[in-house]
């Protein structure tokens, strides 16, 4: 039987925050300063990271519940989010390395997020992303967003693509979970100091300590493959 993980890779998925780009920091103090005004408590990373799943509303949301400040608190977020965004990160010049490599072996790459699309679309135009993914899906604009396959379903009907011959790679257990629901093959993305778990379950097919290695794996993979 063919060895799946062996067979050339044509497409490649990422999630974003914590794969992509270093953004938890950022999204973690954002959450901080709108709960500390709005609830006057402080929530550690981990408590607020255990409530990720949601998009940001969905998050402040859950905490605030029927606040009468919730649309407010949610523009606060936004506000933070983006005030403080060129100071808390920049793309990772190895991140844009695989990128760019990825695109010169003319591989289409597309981004499955559970963060929202007002979230993503201030990190893509900030990070100056946007031309190299062809599809994106936030969290807001699926029914069933990670660990769903929903996502990864759709991402793979507009590239036309096959799930065994498409890498999606994230940092979560709810990514390598829609990942291998999805039938695709599964990267760890373990390059960031601030990921969302060390011990990803399911296990994935590969590990990523840097993202060269991504493009080095897909090379190889696909070296000499019509």
């Amino acid at each position: 039987m063919d060895d799946l993980t062996k067979r050339p890779i044509r497409a490649v998925l990422f999630d974003f925050d914590g794969t992509l780009a270093d953004t938890l920091p950022l999204s973690f103090y954002a959450f901080q300063e709108v709960f500390r005004k709005y609830t006057a408590k402080e929530y550690s990373n981990e408590e607020i990271m255990a409530w990720f799943g949601p998009t940001e509303e969905g998050i402040i949301s859950q905490v605030l519940k029927s606040h009468e400040s919730l649309p407010e608190a949610i523009d606060d977020y936004y506000r933070i989010y983006d005030a403080y965004h060129d100071r808390m990160l920049s793309l990772s010049e190895e991140i844009r390395g695989m990128l760019n490599r990825l695109q010169d072996m003319s591989i289409p790459m597309g981004i499955i997020t559970g963060k929202s699309r007002r979230s993503l679309d201030i990190s893509s135009a900030k990070l100056a992303m946007g031309s190299y993914f062809t599809v994106g899906f936030a969290g807001d604009e699926l029914t069933r967003p990670k660990p769903d396959r929903e996502g990864i379903d759709r991402a793979l009907t507009v590239l036309g693509v096959m799930p065994e011959d498409t890498l999606f790679i994230g940092d979560s257990n709810a990514d390598m979970a829609a990942g291998r629901a999805a039938g695709t093959r599964i990267g760890g993305a373990m390059w960031f100091e601030t990921i969302q778990s060390s011990n990803l379950l399911p296990a994935p097919d590969y590990r990523f300590t840097s993202p060269l290695q991504v493009a080095e794996l897909i090379g190889r993979l696909n070296q000499g493959k019509g």
